[in-house]
């Protein structure tokens, strides 16, 4: 094979390789034990349950996180690509990781897009919104749009 031949083959293969990346969304690239970087709350690791285009959930020691995918600001770290989520794990959003948490009982901390958070247990999951009992008695409707992290066990 001559130079221009080795030339040719070499640039269709990079051609291929950056298609390949251009249908690659970074959701696929999480994997095993992660770090992200994630808005109003910093660094969370955990080890990846689940990444869609909605949510990523992450099993840590203690407790779990679920992640807005759009709160994503920075992959830090993954061990290895993730799995291809399902038909019925890809649609899977806030209404069904608040449905649970409700079911649980259990008190959970919501993060905020602006950096605060509320910690409750979950009493309605409406179609965009839930509704936090709160300690306080000072009971909060959060939004969908407006969450960035869960905190609990999930």
């Amino acid at each position: 094979m001559g130079d221009l031949e080795l030339d040719d083959r070499d640039a269709l293969v990079e051609e291929l390789r950056a298609g390949d990346w251009a249908e690659t969304s970074w959701r696929e690239l999480l994997g095993g034990r992660v770090a992200l970087n994630v808005l109003g709350l910093g660094r969370v690791e955990g080890d990846v349950v689940l990444a869609n285009a909605h949510i990523v959930h992450l099993r840590g020691e203690r407790l779990d996180q679920v992640v807005s995918a759009s709160a994503v600001l920075a992959v830090v770290s993954s061990e290895r690509r993730a799995e291809a989520p399902t038909s019925v794990t890809a649609a899977l959003g806030w209404g069904h990781v608040f449905r649970a948490l409700r079911h649980a009982g259990d008190a959970i901390r919501v993060s905020r897009l602006d950096g605060t958070a509320v910690d409750g247990v979950v009493s309605v999951v409406g179609r965009d919104f839930v509704h936090l009992r709160t300690e306080s008695g000072r009971d909060q409707l959060v939004p969908f749009d407006a969450v960035t992290t869960v905190s609990g066990r999930t």
